[in-house]
């Protein structure tokens, strides 16, 4: 079974539209719902979608970290759930919109949407970074394997871990603004090349376009549930008054 891609600005809006409507649900019942329905399209319609999450191991063990930080106090055990879930079910879906539509005709679908040039440069010179990133964290962590630092996880060696990981990114701010430089000497007008046509006859993708709406008729019903069911606080109504 394959799908075609929601490569044109309806189906963009709709994504965000649902990315947006699962920040904003609360109850852990339609969270689980919409984890279900993504893992069902990826397994019927982008099967790449778990050969990539299998190479972000990394962000898997980063929410089972925070989940477990949560457990110290009753109220964030009572929260761990649904954040957990909530962080969880929004990058699954991140990771399945960028293979199933492509990274390239995202920015070239946000670019026909009038989102800022600025920013859709920040997120294509980003990405182009961060293969650089990931080597030069592992040749930290290999030089301080070297100076005798233990393999797991120990308090001393995540805090010399976080300090190294701030270097890195102050670096690579450096080396970002050394990057605008030359490519600002060498004539770059602000307009950036996409690696992709831009074919405006394409067919509609109607059948991705019909799930999209789905989707997101079953997300925002969620977002109203939780609206109608739980009331704003009588403090917060105060306090706006």
């Amino acid at each position: 079974m394959s799908i075609s891609p929601p490569s044109n600005r309806l189906g963009t809006v709709l994504i965000l539209f649902i990315l947006i409507g699962i920040g904003l649900v609360d109850n852990l019942s339609y969270l689980l719902l919409c984890l279900f329905i993504i893992n069902l399209l990826a397994v019927l319609g982008v099967r790449r979608t778990f050969v990539t999450v299998w190479r972000c191991k990394g962000i898997i063990i980063f929410f089972i970290l925070t989940g477990a930080s949560l457990l110290w106090t009753e109220e964030g055990r009572s929260l761990a759930p649904v954040l957990i879930t909530k962080m969880l079910v929004m990058w699954l879906w991140v990771v399945l919109w960028i293979t199933w539509v492509g990274f390239e005709q995202i920015l070239l679908t946000l670019e026909k949407l009038s989102v800022p040039t600025v920013l859709i440069h920040i997120v294509a010179f980003t990405a182009r970074f961060l293969p650089i990133l990931s080597e030069r964290l592992k040749m930290m962590l290999a030089a301080q394997a070297s100076r005798g630092a233990k393999s797991g996880v120990h308090p001393l060696h995540l805090h010399n871990l976080a300090g190294g990981i701030g270097c890195l990114l102050i670096s690579s701010f450096e080396q970002a603004e050394n990057v605008e430089r030359a490519m600002q000497s060498r004539g770059f007008s602000g307009i950036y090349p996409l690696l992709v046509e831009d074919d405006e006859i394409a067919a509609v993708p109607y059948g991705s376009l019909i799930f999209l709406f789905f989707f997101a008729g079953i997300v925002w019903l969620g977002v109203f549930s939780d609206v109608l069911c739980y009331p704003c606080p009588e403090s917060i109504l105060q306090v706006s008054q």
